[in-house]
């Protein structure tokens, strides 16, 4: 896994957790293209060799990013919450 695999993923969970914690009308729409932009563009360009040789590994690594991101939305929100 390279620098920009790694920087991409960080960067869709940050994305989550502000748009959980900050946002109130669209965060989930916001929270759901981040996580789908930058785990595709990880994908594709910090992991070429694992999206080309190997495409259902692939999808399972976008299914649990996102369901991880999922949980640092949620946290968000609860934070968001608990600050109210």
């Amino acid at each position: 896994m390279s620098f920009v695999a790694v920087a991409l993923f960080l960067l869709g969970f940050a994305s989550s957790w502000v748009a959980g914690r900050y946002l109130r009308t669209g965060a989930t729409a916001i929270q759901g293209g981040a996580i789908g932009i930058c785990g595709v563009a990880a994908l594709l360009y910090g992991m070429p060799e694992l999206w080309e040789e190997n495409l259902t590994w692939a999808l399972i690594a976008l299914l649990v990013y996102g369901l991880i991101g999922a949980l640092i939305f949620r946290s968000g929100q609860a934070a968001r919450e608990n600050a109210e």
